[in-house]
């Protein structure tokens, strides 16, 4: 496999990952300031993270798949979590954990992030188990993540291969998959970072549920559009676990389908859901007050 780096790759991002940065649409930040501190935040990410150009779910196809690993860490082992959504879920996942990390307060862990086809269609198709005309693209995807990639980033890549250190993560139809996959391999994963859910179903959650780690996000305001579904189906599924006795930390509150608050929402969660102590030493001011633990009974 190729090695890329993500820098060469970052143009593509910008605009998506902007719209992921800013605060809000009223941020008052003139666009040269917003790209400047967009730049510093991912510079030292992009240092440390190394991209591959990975045999594709379907054969003669690739995919990039991104490794970042602190640059302190030794080659020992690490928890992982297998994040959707290349390095767009690879930010909003660490940007605001990373300080933590570094500062030596939370222990060091490693990401390993998957690109989603670019195709929206194709992408829903992947990510969301049970979409119609969609089930052979999912099991595809399922099956080469499970197959080729989780053992190729445990056997290359140093990734933990316990499955309490492993963990699987995605925002909004990434969410739907990493809630899928999650629940239908408890024996596999130790929990997830599902932000966001549009098209997931409470009837994934079972007794096995009881025996993973859940981080369940969601924002009232999400519900518009074609969205209409995601206002109450993260506190659906958060009732569903409660009725298992799962371990569960949910953050519910008004905020809109926008990647600044996933970001936001990400930090103390997944101190909290790779079980690297208590949430308080890494979470963000938006967490508090909006996430509540739930540790199993």
């Amino acid at each position: 496999m190729r090695g890329i780096e993500a820098n060469n790759v970052l143009w593509q991002l910008t605009f998506v990952l902007l719209t992921l940065w800013l605060s809000s649409p009223s941020d008052v930040w003139a666009q040269s300031g917003a790209n400047d501190e967009f730049e510093a935040a991912i510079a030292p990410v992009n240092a440390e993270t190394v991209g591959f150009e990975f045999p594709g779910p379907v054969d003669g196809t690739v995919r990039p798949v991104w490794v970042w690993r602190p640059r302190t860490s030794s080659q020992s082992r690490l928890p992982v979590l297998y994040m959707a959504d290349g390095l767009t879920g690879l930010y909003v996942a660490l940007l605001e954990l990373k300080p933590a990390i570094d500062a030596g307060s939370v222990s060091p862990i490693m990401i390993v992030a998957i690109d989603a086809q670019p195709d929206p269609q194709d992408r829903v198709a992947e990510y969301l188990y049970g979409w119609p005309g969609g089930s052979d693209n999912f099991r595809a995807h399922e099956e080469w993540l499970l197959r080729d990639v989780i053992p190729w980033a445990e056997r290359v890549q140093h990734a933990s291969d316990r499955r309490e250190q492993r963990f699987i993560g995605g925002f909004s139809n990434g969410g739907d998959l990493a809630f899928a996959l999650a629940s239908r391999h408890p024996d596999i994963f130790g929990g997830a970072l599902v932000h966001s859910p549009v098209g997931a179903q409470t009837s994934w959650v079972d007794e096995s549920s009881r025996q993973q780690r859940w981080v369940i996000t969601g924002g009232t305001r999400e519900g518009r559009g074609s969205l209409t579904r995601a206002g109450n189906l993260a506190r659906q599924i958060v009732r569903a676990l409660e009725e298992q006795n799962a371990p569960l930390r949910s953050c519910i509150g008004r905020w809109d389908h926008r990647g600044r608050y996933w970001r936001l929402l990400s930090p103390g969660s997944l101190v909290w859901l790779m079980g690297l102590g208590s949430p308080e030493v890494a979470e963000s001011s938006f967490e508090r007050g909006k996430c509540r633990n739930i540790e199993q009974h």
